[in-house]
């Protein structure tokens, strides 16, 4: 799958470089590879075999040693188009490509941060980020060529004495604090001001050796930009501990369930247009997770079809996306999330959407699109509807989202559920259904989001109707059961990824793959979307984490009768339209039998007790 010749001590494109690369020009084909890697155990870059070029993946030339996903994807695209020097590959691939080297970068930095006495893993956490934006603002700055010769940037701070290096990079932290461009990033970048330089009263808990260390380890990380996954959100899982995830729970999705919920509420945004231009929200926004991962999805297709020009990434830095969240500290780190992942943060704002501030800027507007996994509990603002008499957190954003969409316009809402099945909420369903159309319930496994909530949940996709039609709807809603996601049905929730004889996954209903041919695959949930029906089969084999065989409905349409039931509960559970339990029936016999049984064993407990 791959080939590399190792000169340890080298440097890129010194004489033993060049040397590497005459070898693998000469050597590769000979193993029947179109490309070939050079590493000088610090730095390792890509090469086509033909021409000797660098290899770049979606215009990012290639850094790091990848996974056997992504060999086989450049091994496959190379023999089949050789010299294209640059292989463009589908946001779930370059997710894949992206994270790995980066978890790898993460678990340097963790070896480092073992002797820095952080306050608390939030410290840990902001400090990393902080750091780790540093060096994408100049990357974002070259892309968009605005880099000015004349300023300090991340690339200028590089010294051969560690207290040098720290200098410039103060001297480069004040300078982004006091410009507009990167100013409201102020507060992250003070916390890293501070662990390197100290405040008053208190000491820096970073040392000169250890800054040059993380600088580093930082610089070998890029490029950074057009990563394709939620650089906060990988942080925080690498750092948090088990009781920060718990309490940040209310506010993390997991990445790979928002980036694949975006991709199908934004399914039917295939190109950009001028005269096609459309708005996402997110009210309940956390740390930005669904906007990043939205904003990938967009920016991916738009470039694989040709449309990504400036026009169009002017509109999603300056106009599609918007975020709310109650805490500012929350809207922070969306802001830099979103700036990480490529831009997309001016219209973030720290509110309360249910209760927002008056004047507001958002309020008041509707959107064609609403993602947001909302909190979940008892609450004190009552949902805006007379079918129910609610203060339930949860009920409260539903309605808050039906409110915020315009007419025709979708959303994607993750819901506990009590929501859809609980006999008190029959009216409330009703009113729903009235309101919008669902299209889609799909069913996440008990332990989706495991530590940080135990709720079963459902991602509930809808349309609202124009505000004119009340009839209720009578189209079917298609539902379907995650029963693997990748990690194991437990709290523990560690990584399950067995492969089948492609290299399909067994246990992970959710992500793209790569096959042993190199073909770039869609996740099950994706291929099955809204046409998926195993009723007539009586339902869907697989194998389960133990190796057991097991054959169930995972997926259909559920026809609207069904749904409102003899009792007009409208239930909108999976479960209970694909999985209805079948009665075991028992005859009169047996069931005397089995009492007399039962007689007999309490009337044997009572003997032992006297």
């Amino acid at each position: 799958m791959a080939y590399a010749e190792a000169k340890d001590g080298c440097a890129v494109g010194d004489a033993w470089w060049k040397d590497a690369i005459a070898q693998g020009k000469t050597k590769a084909p000979k193993l029947g590879l179109p490309y070939f890697i050079v590493t000088n155990g610090h730095t390792s870059i890509f090469y086509d075999a033909t021409n000797g070029e660098e290899l770049c993946l979606n215009g990012n030339p290639i850094r790091e040693f990848q996974t056997i996903d992504i060999l086989r994807l450049i091994k496959n695209r190379l023999s089949k188009s050789p010299g294209i020097g640059n292989i463009l590959t589908n946001v779930d691939s370059l997710s894949v490509i992206s994270e790995a080297v980066f978890n790898k970068k993460l678990w340097e930095l963790a070896k480092v941060y073992r002797n820095i006495n952080f306050g608390s893993p939030a410290e840990k956490i902001d400090f990393t980020v902080g750091f780790v934006s540093l060096e994408y603002f100049e990357e974002g700055e070259r892309l968009k060529g605005r880099k000015d010769s004349s300023k300090i940037y991340w690339s200028d701070c590089a010294e051969s004495k560690p207290e040098k290096l720290k200098a410039n990079l103060l001297t480069y932290i004040r300078r982004l604090q006091r410009e507009s461009t990167f100013s409201e990033f102020s507060d992250l970048m003070e916390k890293v001001r501070a662990a390197i330089d100290g405040t008053r009263g208190r000491r820096p808990i970073v040392s000169d050796s250890e800054v040059e260390e993380i600088y580093q380890i930082i610089d070998s990380m890029k490029p950074l930009h057009g990563t394709g996954f939620d650089l906060f959100g990988a942080v925080y899982e690498m750092f948090a501990s088990a009781k920060e995830k718990r309490e940040f729970g209310e506010f993390f999705t997991r990445r790979h369930y928002a980036h694949i919920f975006a991709k199908l509420l934004l399914r039917d945004e295939q190109y950009f247009s001028t005269g096609r231009k459309f708005t996402i929200l997110d009210p309940a926004c956390g740390t930005g997770g669904f906007l990043t991962e939205a904003f990938k999805v967009l920016s991916n297709t738009y470039e694989k079809n040709g449309t990504l020009g400036p026009d169009a990434r002017r509109f999603l830095s300056d106009e599609c996306f918007w975020g709310v969240d109650a805490r500012s500290l929350n809207i922070s780190r969306t802001k830099l999330n979103m700036f990480l992942v490529g831009d997309g943060h001016t219209h973030m704002h720290a509110d309360n959407s249910l209760k927002p501030i008056v004047p507001s800027p958002w309020a008041d507007l509707r959107w064609d699109y609403v993602i947001t996994n909302p909190p979940v509990g008892a609450g004190t603002i009552r949902a805006e509807t007379d079918s129910v008499n609610s203060s339930r957190t949860e009920v409260a954003f539903l309605y808050r989202v039906i409110h915020l969409l315009r007419d025709g316009g979708k959303a994607c809402v993750l819901l506990p559920d009590g929501v859809l099945e609980n006999p008190a909420f029959a009216e409330l369903r009703r009113d729903f259904l009235e309101k919008c159309v669902v299209e889609a319930v799909v069913s996440l496994p008990l332990f989706a989001f495991a530590p940080y909530t135990n709720e079963k949940m459902y991602a509930v996709f809808f349309k609202r109707k124009a505000r004119e039609v009340t009839q209720i709807q009578k189209t079917s809603i298609w539902m379907y059961i995650i029963d693997n996601d990748g990690l194991a049905n437990s709290d523990k929730r560690f990584p399950t990824k067995l492969r089948n004889n492609r290299n399909g996954w067994l246990h992970d209903e959710i992500s793209g793959w790569v096959s042993t041919e190199g073909e770039e695959m869609v996740g099950k949930l994706e291929e099955a979307w809204m046409r998926y029906d195993d009723a007539s089969s009586g339902g869907t084999e697989w194998m389960d984490e133990r190796g057991l065989l097991v054959k169930m409905r995972k997926g259909g349409f559920v026809k609207m009768p069904e749904i409102r039931g003899d009792d007009e509960r409208y239930n909108l559970l999976p479960e209970r339209h694909l999985r209805r339990p079948e009665p075991k029936w028992t005859t009169p016999q047996e069931f005397a039998s089995l009492v007399a049984a039962v007689e007999k064993e309490v009337h044997s407990l009572g003997s032992l007790v006297h």
